[in-house]
Order: structure tokens, then sequence, then C-alpha cells
């Protein structure tokens, strides 16, 4: 049977009645739905969709209010569809009122109709009921037509106890008080939208309100009351991207009112639901004490990216599943580029690359990777396209089409798509055809390129390119070359899949970084180019050349031997160099990876990444930052400390020294701030004295004297170094005050620390809380549990979660889950794994696969991954270790991993118990 609904009806419009006792803790729901539908052929059955509702009663009338018999309804579990059998045959074109009465159960997981719980100032837990729809969850919640294309009108009633208040997509239109003490909330019809974006929520939230008079908009929101004034930065920062967005889309926000709710431990950062939007709290709140710089900003492109949802999944709509890359791709783009406009120095739009994409060009790099187009059913399968390595490819290929056609050419065509598929159910052809017209209006593609051609090489064929450039000194000819980008060794793509793809080319002699436009063009179905010296564009043997400026293309680029010592050389010159801040980043990146894949050997990505002893780029330290930490830990062992310590030490010691330890909120910019705990985190890896003995004095006297001393930004790194050499007092008091600790920021600075301490008999300890269902005396979230769990694995103390993993596997089931947080943690374990800890790791997926916690793909994910993690240690460690020797000539002694450390350094950190800086 199919997954999909038949054709033969199709909603009109929902009424829809929901009653909660949530305040009595009471997860038990009730709900009537009267759906509208019209008959599209004619048939004598229903079919809609329902999981795990009760089916109390259910009607069926035609339009002059006459009952037609239900014979029998069936529920197909497996396909989570319901289907009326009737007695006659509907006719086409004529309406019907389907009504049924429901029963459900509040899910404890964001699907449906959830739960979820939170602690306000006082420890007092209260309970919150509030719908997750998204993707297909919306038939959990009640019976419905859970498909995108259709669109259709909601009137929404919820009955809910008189302490609470309810909300949804619409403003109230009344509430009526009910003898029983409740209250009924009723909502004004919706505009037309796809059940997915419906939204309903009951809490005993505060309420906060600002009204744009120029707008007739109410932006709104619904916190924890102890929380409101926390949502100043959200109103500032919505109220400035509301104008934005309309004068870029040339259209304004279609809703009367705009309003934001937290929830707890929600799987997604925030939902776009079209009026009621659904933050995690994490996502939403600023607390001027414990939110840091980059968690704002964070919060701020959280929130861009629900606000260009009102345009790309609201507005206009999408048909189904494997064209949610017209909307997702919009959206995590979006959130970068728009952010980079609000009043602050924040670097969006260089960590839309280093810190989005780079890291998830790796999903793409399988054999085994789907098309983004690819034709999907299956739940697994839909969630599937909304993963991060799908919506960055997506981001990415809508970014590339921008700089391909210029921004002001994009921005045209994209106001023509939103006017032209306003309210309606838009198809790739729609996109196509309105950028097409922008195009040619400005002439922006060669007559023999178009914009379906481009974007549907990319969209429809999986993976991405690999350009290879060959120089030619002699004749001063580049010959590039394209083929598909594998990582995994042995792959081969046989299929020989080709792109179109737009070159954008520097040179040492005209190193115009700006200029994105495409030189030239790899067509599909070419695998070879020539390209020659031109006007404008020109090198000789002893400049460098450099493809794919600002990283806009979605490829990696190898180059002849030669090539990439120039390159480097370039970098290793005076700093500034000449190369732009996002090819740095672009150079280290796809040096690194193309080592990992066996395309170059890995002294070729050394020789790039030592210049960044001199680079000050926050964006560009994101990129080195990942890489030398993936080798950080793939080369630990008994020669680390003479080796890529001492060289890892040698790339920071020059920060560390600049930054310091603690703040500076006088004289540190935004760049030092970011900058200062990656510097920290990757000087305290290599064992530098002066940075493990400042750290763990920093969390030795807070334990002492309860006076802070860690810096606002990233505090977990200064606390998960400190913890690696404090004692077992130290431990408990911060293991304590998570405990105590209510503030869900506050919190996640030791979630992600408290598992670096050093003895595994207490880490294993804390586990084992984690998974206690009978503590009364701390709560931990989902997302809370797989943080420490994270932590630990990436601390290095993999032997501990083994065990944990091994003897609690049952009861992790019941609490984390085996979610995607699971799934990529388990891999975490894999990439790095100590070859002595393969058998029993192997033994541990095998239990968790034969009891159902993982699949066997998953399984055999992480074996193949422990594996080739064997192999490149056995063929690259030595030769790094003898890069790093030459490097380092013509004397190689120990790198004094000094554990001496200054009276200066001690006198500092106790001066700042007693001598704060504010």
């Amino acid at each position: 049977m199919s997954l999909r609904l038949t054709n033969t009806t199709e909603p009109i419009a929902y009424e829809l009645w929901i009653e909660t006792k949530i305040q009595e803790r009471i997860l038990n729901y009730t709900g009537r739905v009267k759906i509208v539908l019209r008959a599209l052929q004619p048939t004598s059955t229903i079919v809609i969709n329902s999981e795990n509702l009760q089916i109390v009663n259910r009607t069926l009338h035609n339009h002059l209010n006459n009952e037609i018999q239900i014979s029998h309804h069936e529920e197909y579990k497996r396909e989570t569809i319901l289907a009326f059998f009737l007695e006659e045959t509907l006719r086409i074109g004529q309406n019907y009122v389907l009504d049924i009465h429901f029963k459900g159960v509040l899910q404890s997981i964001s699907r449906g109709f959830s739960y979820t719980r939170y602690v306000d100032e006082h420890g007092e837990t209260f309970y919150v009921a509030s719908t997750f729809l998204h993707v297909t969850n919306a038939r959990m919640a009640f019976p419905c037509y859970d498909e995108p294309h259709y669109r259709t009108s909601f009137t929404i009633h919820i009955t809910h106890h008189n302490s609470m208040r309810a909300a949804s997509n619409m403003p109230i239109l009344s509430k009526t008080n009910n003898s029983d003490g409740t209250i009924t909330t009723s909502f004004q019809e919706s505009v037309s939208m796809s059940v997915n974006l419906v939204a309903f929520t009951v809490c005993n939230y505060g309420s906060r309100k600002v009204v744009i008079e120029k707008k007739n908009l109410e932006i709104s929101f619904l916190v924890p009351k102890h929380q409101l004034d926390e949502t100043d930065f959200a109103v500032d920062f919505i109220t400035f991207m509301v104008d934005k967005l309309e004068e870029y889309f040339g259209i304004g926000y279609n809703l009367p009112k705009l309003e934001s709710v937290v929830v707890n431990d929600l799987t997604h950062n925030g939902l776009e639901n079209w009026g009621l939007m659904v933050y995690d709290s994490k996502s939403l709140l600023y607390n001027k004490n414990f939110t840091t710089p980059s968690h704002k900003m964070a919060n701020a492109m959280t929130i861009c990216h629900q606000l260009s949802h009102n345009y790309f999944g609201n507005l206009v709509g999408f048909s189904w599943w494997n064209h949610v890359w017209m909307i997702e791709g919009f959206a995590y783009y979006y959130e970068y580029y728009f952010t980079s406009f609000y009043p602050n120095d924040w670097p969006t739009n260089e960590l839309f690359v280093t810190d989005f994409v780079q890291p998830l060009l790796a999903e793409n790099s399988y054999l085994m990777t789907s098309s983004l187009s690819t034709y999907v059913e299956r739940r697994r399968d839909i969630e599937k396209v909304f993963s991060l390595g799908m919506t960055s490819k997506a981001a990415s290929i809508i970014r590339m089409c921008e700089h391909m056609l210029g921004r002001t050419t994009f921005q045209k065509g994209l106001q023509k798509y939103v006017k032209d598929m306003a309210f309606k159910v838009a198809e790739p052809k729609d996109f196509y055809r309105n950028i097409q017209e922008a195009a040619d209006e400005d002439n922006s593609l060669p007559r023999d390129v178009n914009v379906e051609d481009v974007i549907n090489s990319w969209i429809d064929q999986p993976g991405y390119p690999l350009l290879t450039v060959m120089r030619n000194y002699d004749s001063n000819e580049i010959v590039v070359n394209q083929q598909r980008f594998l990582s995994s060794r042995g792959e081969v793509d046989n299929e020989r899949i080709t792109w179109y793809i737009p070159l954008s080319i520097n040179t040492a002699r005209n190193p115009d970084m700006n200029n994105t436009m495409p030189r030239a063009w790899l067509k599909q179905g070419t695998r070879e180019l020539v390209i020659r010296t031109e006007e404008n564009l020109t090198w000789t043997s002893d400049d460098w050349v450099l493809f794919n400026v600002q990283q806009t293309g979605y490829y990696r680029v190898n180059y002849d031997l030669h090539n990439w010592k120039l390159l480097a050389n370039d970098l290793y010159g005076e700093y500034p160099c000449n190369i732009g801040t996002i090819n740095r980043a672009q150079l280290i990146d796809d040096s690194f990876s193309l080592a990992y894949s066996d395309n170059i050997q890995f002294t070729v990505a050394l020789d790039i990444i030592k210049y960044v002893k001199f680079e000050r780029e926050y964006s560009v330290w994101v990129t080195a930052n990942r890489h030398l930490l993936s080798m950080d830990r793939k080369l630990q062992g008994d020669s680390y400390e003479l080796y890529f310590g001492r060289f890892l030490q040698h790339l920071t010691d020059g920060h560390f020294e600049r930054l310091d330890v603690f703040e500076d909120n006088l004289r540190d910019c935004t760049s030092n701030t970011f900058l200062r705990p990656i510097i920290v985190h990757l000087a305290c890896r290599s064992g530098s004295g002066k940075c493990l003995t400042a750290t763990r004095i920093m969390v030795t006297a807070e334990a002492l004297t309860g006076h802070v001393l860690a810096p606002r930004e990233r505090p977990s790194v200064y606390y998960c170094h400190g913890l690696k050499n404090a004692d077992e007092n130290t431990f408990q008091y911060f293991w304590k005050k998570l405990k105590s600790l209510t503030n869900d920021q506050e919190r996640k600075n030791l979630v992600h620390s408290i598992g670096c301490y050093h003895n595994s008999d207490s880490v294993y300890s804390l586990l084992l809380e984690t998974v206690d269902l009978n503590a009364t005396d701390v709560f931990y979230t989902n997302y809370e549990r797989h943080s420490i769990l994270w932590n630990i694995i990436r601390n290095g103390d993999v032997k501990v979660v083994m065990r944990f993993l091994r003897e609690n596997h049952n009861t992790i089931a019941r609490t984390y889950t085996y979610n995607f947080r699971m799934e990529n943690n388990l891999k975490e374990i894999a990439d790095c794994l100590p070859e002595e800890y393969h058998q029993e790791y192997t033994e541990i997926l095998e239990m968790l696969a034969a009891e159902g916690h993982i699949s066997r793909s998953l399984m055999e994910r992480c074996i193949i991954d422990m594996e080739n993690h064997r192999i490149w240690v056995n063929e690259n460690k030595i030769k790094i270790e003898n890069w790093i020797a030459g490097y380092f000539q013509p004397k190689l002694e120990n790198s004094g991993m000094d554990i001496t450390v200054s009276t200066l350094v001690v006198l500092i950190a106790i001066g700042h118990i007693f001598f704060p800086i504010y």
C-alpha cells in the first residue's frame, strides 16, 4: 500500500477543537475535527492521515446536511492512514463535511501534540502543551490530510483551564467561560496554508506585545513570566528584520500578528509555524548575564531563519518533500545573509561558508548520497531531506546562483517569484521561470546557459564536483577538469556525473577578491576546459591562480603541486596576504579534505595551515580549528607531545600571549572575543602548561569563592580544561552547581564541560544520573543528556562511554532515545577510536542493532569509519611526524610543553577574583 493519500478528495477547510488538562499534568487530550472536503473523483472511500489517535465517532454529511452512512473505517498503522468506507459514492465537485471525534496522548518528544516542562525561578516545575507538526507530524495531533500540497484555512478552538492561556496561528476571536472552570479560546480563521504550519499551545506563560502601527502588526512573545525581560533583543531584532525582508522581497508580512513562544528541549532551534513561531528557549531569549556573544549571534540567525520561512514555505508553498530544498535552502542561506545587515560586527557572511557549508560538505561526499530531488515517502526518508547535509547543499546552490547572476538580478527574480506564487504551491519550474526572466532582462547569462539546466544539474544529481586545475607553466595555459568528489577510499563514480560549473578565477597579478562573477563555464557533459590569459585576467609562471572566489561555488578545487606551493608561500608571507578571508579558509578546508581522500599528500595541507600562526580572522580560525582538532584526536599517543602537540602549540603560542585567558571588555573586538576560546582550547589541547594551569586556577578559584572568572564567551572551554586537572572537591562543586541551575543558557555552559573531569568513576556516576528515572533532585533535558555524552566522547574518555552504552542501553533508549543526536555521538566515537577498542565497540554496535536501537546501516557506517581511521593512522602518522620534525629543524627538542607557570599568571588569576574587570 502506498504511503501517499489517494487523489480522490481534497480538504477545503478545517475546524478543530482541542481540550487539554495539561495544568494537572494529565497527558490525555480530546479533540474534534470537521473537515470540509471536495470530491475530485467518484469514490466511496475517503482516505486521510492519522497516527496513534483513537477514533471515538465519525459522521459524514453532504452540502445539504444530509448524512451519508459510513459503513466502517480502517486504520493502516504502518502507512499511518485512516480510510472511511462509505455506503454511497461521492459526486465530483461536491463538498462534504467529515466530522471526527478522537482522543490522543501528548508526546514526550517533539512530535504531534507534545508536552514539555520548565522550572521557574523558585524551582517549581510547570507543564506546557505545544504542537510540533513539522514534516509529517500533524497526523499525530489530529486526523488530517497531512501532505504539503494541500493548502486551506483552519479555524481552531482550544479548551483549557482558566489558569492557562492558549495561542494559535491567528489572533484570538473570543473566549468563552465554561461551567467547569475551563475556558474555550477561539481563533480567527487562518489564511490558506499547509497543515504542517498549524500551531497551538497551552501554557501559563507571561505575554509581551509590541505593536508596529504603520504595518498594523502585533509582535508578541509567550515566555515564562520570570523571563519576559529576556525578550528585549528578540523584539529589537524581529522589528528590524521584518522591515529588511519587506524591503528585499517587495512584499510585507501577511498576517496580523507575529507571535513567538518558547518550548524547552525542542529538537529543532525553531519552527516557522505561520503566525506562531516556536523556539527552543536557548534560541530566542537573551540574558545579559549568561548569553554569550556568539550565542546572541546564533539566536539572531535562528530568528532570521524562521522569518525567511514566512516567504519560503509559508507564503509560497511546495508540492512534495523532494522539493523541500526550495524552502530550506533559502532559509539557511538567508539566516546568514540578512543577519549581516543587523547593526553589529558579526561576520555572518563569512561564517556561512566556514561554519555551515564546509563542515557539511562531507555529508555529500559519499557514493550513497542522494540527490536533493530524490522522491521520498517514508518518514525517515523525508526527515533525511531536512538533514543539515542536504540543506547546506541547497543553501549553497542558491548562493551560487545569486553570485553567477549578480545579486541585483537574483533579487529581481526572487521578487517576481514570490509575487507570482504567493498563497500557492510552487514547483521548481516556477522558480526557474521567474529567475530566468530576470536573467534575460539583465543579460546575466551566456546565451547557451539557462537557469533551469544549471540548477537541475546540481539538484537532480547527488554529490558535487572536484575541480582539478593543472597548469602548463611553459604555454601559460590552465587545464580544468571536473569529476565527482568522493571522500571514501575505493569508491568510484561509474556514472561519470558532470555539472554546469561557474568558474570564478583570481590570480596573484589580478587579486580582485570581490569579483565572484564567472569568468568561464565548465558545462555539463564537458569534462575538460582550457583557459588562457585575457584582459584583466593574467598570470605568469610565478603567480598563483585561485578558483572559486569567496567559495561561491559548491565544489572543491585541487591544483598541481607547484600552484599549491605558490599559494602556501603567499599565505606564509607578509600578513595580511592578497588572498581573501573566505578563500584562506577554503584553501585550508579543501587541502585537508583532499588529503583525507588521498588526492594530495598531508604535507601539502600542513604547508597551507602553518600560516595560521599569523591569522587573526575568527572565521578562518573556525575552519582551521575544525581540522586541527580532527588531527589532534587522530594523532593522540606516545609521540603526541614531541610532534603534533608541539606543532599545535607553536601555531597558537603567539595568539595565546596576545589574547590571554581573561576577557578584556574595554579592548576586545568581536573577532577577539570569538577567537579567544578557540585559541585557549587548542593551546590547552596541545599541552600548554600556561593554558592548563590558568584554567585550573580559574575553576578552583570559583569553587572556593563562588566568583565566576571564566569569560562569557564559551565558558565551557575554560571549565572543561580547568576540570581536567582539578581535584574531586572542585568537580563536586560544579556538579552540584549544575543541579541547582534553572537558566537553560547557564546550564549549557556546564553540560558542555562537566564530563571533562579526569576521574572515570566520577564521570560514570554522572552518566548514570542522566538515566536515573527516579532522580528527584535534578532534571536533564534530552539535549543536555546528549551534550554531556558528546563532551565525554570528545574529551577522549571513550572507555567509560562504551561501558555506559553496554550496561545501560535499554535505559538509554527510554531516557536519551536513540535519535539523531545519539547517531552523531556513535559516529563521533568511531571516527577516532584507538585500535585496541575496535573489537569491543563493534560488539556494542552489534548489540544495539540487534536490540533495534540503531539501524544496520548506522552500525556499518561506524565500523567502516573505525577501519578508515586505523588505515589512516598507519599510512599517515609517521609522514606527518616527519614533516613536523623537518619544520622544526635543525634541532628537534622537547617543545617545552612547559608545566612551569609564571607567578604573574597565578597572581593575575587571583587578582581577577578580588578585582574583577567589568
